[in-house]
């Protein structure tokens, strides 16, 4: 097992890359460095490749990353003679491509891998889940914490059941196997559905602040002047760009349930608790 790291600065997780036996090939995507040592003698090729949510530069543009590494990544795998190539993608992405430049950029490296497999005979497998705890309700956690106040678009009625990371891992485990069916798109989602609402006051009573939480809406209508305006600042600035592709998809995202067939089993409750309880995984109060 070969895991193609970006760098080898988080030392705890390429600890524990290599305690599960996985050998560490380090590929700077934005550099166009090649995947082909990496991939050589590889019969099944996983990609979570995603432009990170901060920053302006080449490793967090959403088209290098998302897309055209995405496609060298497939592609190269394909190229050294995979039997399958599984992707992970966005849950919103065939129904917001149009939406954002964020998820069609992900669409279009699907849809060039899709016809990649299609010629070589590979299956392809696109996993999508609906949000990760991690990238969707820690931001919502923290911001509880340290400031008692929960963001939400409109009056977050909308619906979602996020998904842990570690559920994600085991739904691909458990589809390596050849008597699994390919070629297919699997939305995932965690055991819980629950609305942007609830998921603030979820963190708030896990803090024990629930009857002095704050909420901060966010009108739809002030989103879209702020995304039109970034649109046009985004025709000189990169930086703006990217700014309003996030707020076009932050505005689909927050205006559309988000509600997967279940595939987890971890419970966002029991991890917001565990998080109130950690001194280390809160933010600094003072």
């Amino acid at each position: 097992m070969t895991a193609i790291v970006r760098n080898q600065v988080d030392r705890p997780a390429l600890r524990t890359l290599v305690t599960l036996g996985a050998s560490i090939a380090a590929v700077d995507a934005a550099r166009r460095e090649p995947y082909e040592p990496a991939l050589a003698n590889v019969d099944v090729a996983i990609s979570c490749m995603a432009s990170r949510n901060s920053g302006h530069d080449a490793s967090n543009d959403f088209w290098a990353i998302d897309r055209d590494a995405t496609l060298r990544f497939g592609r190269t795998a394909v190229a050294c003679g995979v039997r399958k190539l599984m992707l992970v993608a966005t849950f919103e992405g065939p129904a917001s491509r149009r939406q954002s430049e964020f998820s069609d950029a992900k669409e279009q490296a699907i849809d060039g891998l899709r016809l990649a497999c299609e010629a070589a005979g590979v299956a392809l497998t696109v996993i999508r889940p609906t949000a990760y705890f991690s990238d969707l309700t820690d931001r919502a956690f923290e911001s509880v914490a340290t400031h008692n106040r929960y963001t939400q678009v409109g009056d977050g009625s909308h619906r979602i059941n996020p998904i842990d990371g570690d559920d994600v891992s085991e739904f691909i485990c458990s589809h390596l196997a050849p008597d699994v069916a390919h070629d297919r798109e699997y939305p995932i989602g965690g055991p819980d559905v629950m609305t942007f609402h609830e998921i603030g006051c979820l963190a708030a009573e896990s803090l024990g602040t629930r009857e002095t939480l704050r909420f901060r809406r966010i009108p739809v209508t002030a989103l879209r002047l702020l995304a039109a305006l970034a649109g046009g600042a985004g025709k000189v600035s990169h930086r703006w760009r990217r700014s309003a592709a996030i707020l076009d998809w932050m505005i689909y995202a927050g205006t559309h349930d988000a509600v997967a067939p279940c595939a987890g089993r971890r419970h966002l409750r029991d991890t917001f608790a565990a998080k109130s309880m950690d001194p280390e995984g809160l933010p600094d109060l003072r």
